[in-house]
């Protein structure tokens, strides 16, 4: 980027896939996992958790590889990274995209040691995903995060109706509703109905 103040990339690759991770397959019954790349920091002043620069190569390498081999194994078909709108407003978009709604145990989450929860959930990690499952498939996803040093929890679970919620010690919240507004406007057409 030319005109930034700072050096800057943005970098495309095409290539083909046997099989794709989608915001849009993920199913009620599913369970959702949360699998973040903990051996990092905070880039300050920034709400970003760096866990790439100094990561060898190799192995970079081989924690981006489960991802698609998550896929072409058949192990799930939805998932999104967790983005700017973190862990919880991840899973909005990920909701919204699949028709479904999301509940989200937030002591469930991994975390690094010695960071708040509330500033977690805003964080942007830079390996971090929401995975939706069926459960039997849980256990094997789980371990191919684990056999990598990657943290990974089941977090929630996807339910039918269209609302985003967080639990804590029993309390339980809404945190987005499709029924009364949308947020991205990429709802799938069971969706189709909700106000914008």
């Amino acid at each position: 980027n030319v005109r930034s103040n700072q050096s800057q990339l943005a970098v495309a690759i095409l290539g083909r896939a046997r099989r794709l991770l989608t915001s849009f397959d993920a199913r009620p019954g599913d369970r959702l996992i949360a699998a973040i790349d903990l051996r990092g920091r905070y880039r300050a002043p920034f709400a970003n958790w760096e866990a790439a620069t100094d990561a060898p190569t190799a192995r970079l390498r081989g924690d981006l590889e489960i991802l698609p081999d998550i896929a072409e194994a058949g192990l799930a078909k939805a998932a999104k990274d967790i983005s700017q709108g973190g862990i919880v407003g991840t899973a909005v978009m990920l909701a919204e995209c699949s028709g479904v709604g999301i509940t989200i145990d937030l002591a469930a989450i991994p975390k690094p040691g010695g960071v708040e929860l509330e500033r977690w959930l805003q964080t942007f990690p830079s390996f971090g995903h929401l995975i939706a499952a069926p459960p039997a498939h849980v256990p094997d996803i789980l371990a191919r995060f684990r056999c990598r040093d990657i943290a990974a929890a089941v977090i929630g679970d996807v339910v039918e109706r269209p609302v985003v919620s967080i639990t804590d010690g029993g309390a339980s919240e809404v945190i987005w509703d499709f029924a009364q507004r949308a947020l991205l406007g990429c709802s799938r057409p069971a969706m189709a109905g909700a106000s914008g």
